[in-house]
């Protein structure tokens, strides 16, 4: 029982783990996840990666693209683009190309836009640096290389 286990998804489906659910052990798929129950581990998704407003994350996440409805408690490593939506409450730092944090979301951490996710410079508005979250969510702002700030 306390070993971890492993998932592993290849194919081209979506996968998704419901309210009501705890899931314990690492996931690793090639396809989009959905979580709206609990996890407790690490997820490693090429795809797009959501948690809904039920859902809670107790640990790390990468993926190509995310949605964050509900709770995660980890480092988020979006190599695209990373959607904060007004009822996701994140605890933990962020790194992204692209993100859109909407009023009302909780963040607790540190931003780090950068080219790919992966630490380098993307040229946009946080030129890859690391932005206090405070800063970022106070403005209500959209941080991305295209956005037109207001």
């Amino acid at each position: 029982m306390g070993k971890s286990q492993e998932v592993e998804t290849i194919s081209n489906g979506f996968n998704r783990i419901c309210a009501g659910t705890t899931f314990i052990g690492n996931i690793l798929a090639a396809s989009d996840i959905r979580i709206d129950g609990v996890l407790e581990g690490n997820v490693t998704t090429k795809g797009k990666f959501v948690v809904g407003e039920t859902g809670h994350i107790k640990g790390d996440i990468v993926c190509k693209n995310a949605d964050i409805l509900g709770k995660v408690s980890g480092k988020i490593t979006a190599s695209e683009f990373l959607a904060l939506k007004s009822t996701a409450n994140i605890t933990g730092n962020i790194t992204m190309e692209q993100i859109l944090i909407e009023v009302g979301a909780k963040f607790v951490g540190y931003c780090n836009m950068a080219n790919g996710g992966n630490g380098g410079n993307g040229g946009n508005a946080a030129k890859g640096k690391d932005v206090a979250a405070k800063d970022v969510a106070a403005k209500n702002v959209v941080l991305s290389s295209d956005a037109n700030q207001k």
